[in-house]
């Protein structure tokens, strides 16, 4: 089982340094979260459709455009409000508070929607998971005292990417039974990165990377295709479920990368509370085990 499952803890890696990427890059002078996932995104989905065209293989999630496109918004929404969520809290925080609760909000949209049954172990994974969410919000203070630290802009911009990225997921997963992950993969990188261009062009008409700030959003294109990549590799080994666990353990890598680079004397931004913080990923980590187990 390790042979095949190295390949998402791999992914889970790069997931992580995407984020931390992330938080570099918008450290730049002239460089936004909105021009990060506006540039990356869709070199990344032309990149993957592209493989794919090389490989032969046929596309046809494109006639499925109505759900797709659904899809593909959602997690151009998603992508935004993580990026510019990790500018203003840190990536650790923002998978901290984002990867539970997205696992939490897509079994309950499966609920919902597609009718499908909770069971107790999945029950009691949600409130694990739930309980790793509180402990990522208490690590905003570095006073056990104070129950309830304030909520910043950036916290609720993690929350929201969740729900939209759970919105997605629930949208692709009914893809999938028609289409394979590959193509469901790119198509919908390829369009949630058009609908990001647009709205960095509506926003900022007059604004456009400069040739360096070009180059290097060039380059992070390669995280999030080669983490789409390795996902729908995982899925094909090892399946869906564990995939997913694995996959999320990215939220703890993304604390520990932080914590060595901070140890090197490079600036991360980091919660307050690294234990309250770490504890939060490692319930949050177990409560989706929980949800996926069955």
């Amino acid at each position: 089982m390790i042979r095949k499952s190295w390949i998402v803890f791999l992914q889970a890696i790069t997931l992580s340094s995407e984020s931390i990427t992330v938080e570099f890059l918008t450290r730049i002078p002239g460089i936004s979260p909105m021009l990060v996932a506006a540039i990356g995104i869709p070199i990344a989905g032309v990149v993957l459709l592209f493989t794919m065209i090389l490989r032969s293989q046929q596309m046809t999630v494109f006639y499925s455009w109505k759900l797709l496109l659904a899809g593909s918004v959602s997690l151009a929404m998603a992508v935004y409000l993580w990026y510019d969520s990790v500018a203003r809290v840190g990536a650790s925080k923002e998978g901290l508070l984002a990867g539970p609760l997205e696992t939490v909000v897509v079994l309950v949209l499966a609920w919902l929607i597609l009718k499908e049954k909770l069971k107790r172990i999945q029950l009691a994974g949600i409130c694990i998971a739930l309980l790793g969410f509180f402990a990522t919000v208490q690590s905003g203070s570095s006073d056990l005292s104070v129950l309830f630290p304030q909520i910043t802009y950036g916290d609720l911009e993690a929350i929201l990417s969740a729900f939209a990225f759970a919105f997605g997921v629930i949208v692709m997963a009914d893809l999938v039974k028609k289409h394979t992950p590959s193509e469901v993969t790119g198509a919908s990188l390829l369009i949630s990165g058009l609908v990001l261009v647009i709205m960095f062009i509506m926003s900022n008409p007059s604004s456009l990377p400069a040739g360096q700030a070009f180059m290097y959003l060039t380059f992070f294109s390669l995280l999030p295709m080669t983490a789409a990549l390795l996902y729908v590799v995982g899925l094909n080994r090892i399946g869906a479920s564990l995939t997913s666990t694995i996959a999320s353990s990215n939220i703890l890598f993304t604390l520990l990368i932080q914590v060595v680079l901070r140890g090197i004397g490079i600036e991360s931004n980091l919660p307050q509370n690294i234990f309250m913080a770490a504890a939060g990923g490692i319930l949050g980590i177990l409560g989706i085990y929980l949800i996926h187990r069955e």
